[in-house]
Order: structure tokens, then C-alpha cells, then sequence
């Protein structure tokens, strides 16, 4: 009886270990299973097509599964599926809608005005040496990400005009038309030259061009191809330099999904995201900037302007008075604004 009881016993175990450990035969395929496997989804709402998903997300989720051996394991949902619409991405990873969402801070300038200072005139040459001034200025930027764990921040290319009618062929041109801007900051730009900016996401920017909502668009050349503005935009008024700064972005977790890995897939990830891996998305999108502005380059239907000398430089003279008088704006309002243009170097 009691050799009855102990094999009895002993298979039970066998059954329950077999249970929890993949070697034994247990599929490490189910979410949440247990079986030290992790299945997240991210989530955003672009293009599968768009440089993005394809040249950094993708890629990036192929690298965490292979070094995993299989273990880690990354579905993207792109298009809106986990939730329509751009600016609600920040508060999907918050909640947990996504595990991970794709986004962009000008969206909820609000709660990102630290951050958004990197939209700021004149505080780096090109986009490459911006994003190195973003992550050497982080410990400033960090409360804004406490509800989440930050996996990649980074700018993209200098933005350009595009218009479908009028070409803005100098600084005088600009005065009186309706404007997309990307975000609060660029709107304070935009303003302090004479133009009256008009907010709303990037996947609205196609048909508001088209039907005169707007006369023309603030967007990085990268849109030309990603969102087919090409097809509605006319001319392109590229050199603005350091003008406008650059429209942030972000890669982000949710503090439950982070905390739920284990140790290895936790070093893993700490190995491929932060600021290295935030440089090469910049880099991507600057590629892809280059290519959107070649491709409309040689149509005969499309025209490539550029301002002189002198509006650049009374472009410049005018946006760093209104930079000044918003950083003061921002101290008043408590947010360390001098401290943070002191840390990327712009302090002066």
C-alpha cells in the first residue's frame, strides 16, 4: 500500500514539473503561461510599411527573439489595431493596452514639456547631434516617464515646408497662412513668424492639404513617401537648419509588462535599447528623409525651394527671441528649462 501511495505520488509530481518546465515537453508558446517564455505586443499607428516598423521595430523584435532563443517574442499590432488614433499611444503602454506603443510627445505637449525642448531654435546643428543632447540631458527629462519603462527616445529630421498652392519662397510668405504644426512648441514658432498654426496627427495631414484645410504642412521630408504627401503637395521648402529643432519620439514599456520578465530577458532587452539604439532610429529617419525629397526631386511636377541667406538668418534672430521668452515661461511654471538647455549644451 505504501509502495502504492509513493508511485502515485511520484508520477503526480512528474506531471506537475513536466507541467511547468518546456524541456519536459511543455509548449513555451502561450502567453502567460509560465513556462519563462514572454509574448508582448506592440502597438502603433502607422504603415506596417513605414520606415519605423520596417528598418528599427522589426528588426529589433527578430534580434530580441533570436537572442532569446525563441523565449522572447514581440507581435506588432500597426495601423491603429490595439486602439485607434496617434495621440492616445503614450497612455496605451500606461494601461497596458500595448505592451510597448510607438509616439510621438507632440501629441501631449502637456505632459511632455520638458522633453518637447529639443524642439527648442538653435539647439544643435543636424538631428544626429541632437538625440546625443537628449539622452545627455535625460536625468531632467526622466519624471516625465516615470508610468512607463523608456525603451528608445530620439528626433527625427529637420522639418520642411510643403505646401500645395502658394510656394514659400521667403520669410514673408510664410505671414497669414494656416499651417500644420506638429506639436505646441512649433506652434509658438510658427506664430512669432506670422502664421497661424493648425494642430492635429500626422495621418490627418494628407486630406487637409488636399481639401485647403490647411495651406501647407511643418513636417519632416520623411512623410513625402511614408504618408504620400507627394501626391498632394506641390512645393517643398527645405534649409530651415536649426530653426524649428526637431519633433521628439518615443519607444516605451509598461511598468507591469517590464516588471513581469525574468532576469534574462531583461538584460537582453538593456543590451539592444536606450541611447545607441535611439541614434540609429534617428539615423533612419534621416535616410528616409533624404529619399522622400530625391523622389520629388525630378518629377517636373514638383518644385524645391529654398530661403536666402537673410531670411535664414532673420528667421533665426526672431525664433530665438520667442525660445528665450518661453524658457522663462517655463521656469515660472517650475520646470527646470535652463538647467535642462545647460545639460545638451545651449545653455547660452
Amino acid at each position: 500500500m505504501i509502495k502504492v501511495r509513493y508511485l502515485i505520488g511520484m508520477m503526480s509530481l512528474g506531471f506537475i514539473l513536466s507541467a511547468g518546465n518546456p524541456v519536459l515537453g511543455a509548449s513555451p508558446d502561450q502567453p502567460g503561461s509560465g513556462f519563462g517564455s514572454s509574448n508582448l505586443r506592440l502597438a502603433h499607428f502607422t504603415s506596417p510599411k513605414h520606415p519605423m516598423d520596417r528598418f528599427f521595430m522589426r528588426p529589433w523584435t527578430k534580434k530580441l527573439e533570436k537572442m532569446s532563443g525563441g523565449t522572447l517574442r514581440i507581435k506588432i499590432f500597426p495601423g491603429g489595431k490595439l486602439g485607434k488614433g496617434p495621440r492616445a499611444q503614450f497612455k496605451r503602454a500606461v494601461d497596458g493596452v500595448a505592451d510597448i506603443t510607438f509616439g510621438l510627445q507632440g501629441y501631449t505637449s502637456k505632459i511632455f514639456k520638458r522633453t518637447a525642448m529639443v524642439e527648442l531654435p538653435g539647439i544643435a546643428a543636424n538631428s544626429a547631434e541632437l538625440v546625443k543632447k537628449m539622452w545627455a540631458a535625460y536625468s531632467h527629462l526622466a519624471p516625465e516617464y516615470s508610468r512607463v519603462k523608456v525603451l528608445a527616445l530620439w528626433v527625427g529630421e529637420a522639418p520642411i515646408f510643403m505646401s500645395r498652392k502658394k510656394p514659400i519662397r521667403n520669410l514673408a510668405d510664410i505671414k497669414g497662412l494656416k499651417i500644420r504644426t506638429p506639436s505646441a512648441n512649433q506652434s509658438r514658432w510658427l506664430k512669432a513668424l506670422g502664421a497661424t498654426p493648425v494642430s492635429f496627427p500626422v495621418t490627418q495631414m494628407y486630406r487637409a492639404l488636399e481639401t485647403g484645410r490647411v495651406d501647407a504642412l511643418l513636417v519632416p521630408p520623411s512623410v513625402i513617401r511614408s504618408f504620400k504627401i507627394g501626391e498632394v503637395a506641390k512645393y517643398f521648402t527645405t534649409g530651415l537648419g536649426a530653426a524649428f529643432g526637431r519633433s521628439p519620439f518615443f519607444l516605451v514599456m509598461n511598468k507591469k509588462a517590464w516588471k513581469g520578465l525574468n532576469a534574462s530577458h531583461k538584460i537582453i532587452f538593456m543590451r539592444t535599447t536606450g541611447a545607441e539604439w535611439s541614434a540609429q532610429a534617428t539615423a533612419i529617419y534621416k535616410k528616409a528623409g533624404a529619399g522622400g525629397l530625391k523622389s520629388v526631386s525630378k518629377t517636373g511636377k514638383h518644385q524645391i525651394l529654398s530661403f536666402s541667406g537673410t531670411d535664414k538668418a532673420k528667421m533665426r534672430s526672431i525664433l530665438l527671441k520667442a525660445r528665450a521668452k518661453y524658457v522663462d515661461q517655463l521656469e515660472k511654471e517650475g520646470v527646470p528649462a535652463k538647467a535642462i538647455l545647460e545639460a545638451m549644451g545651449a545653455g547660452n
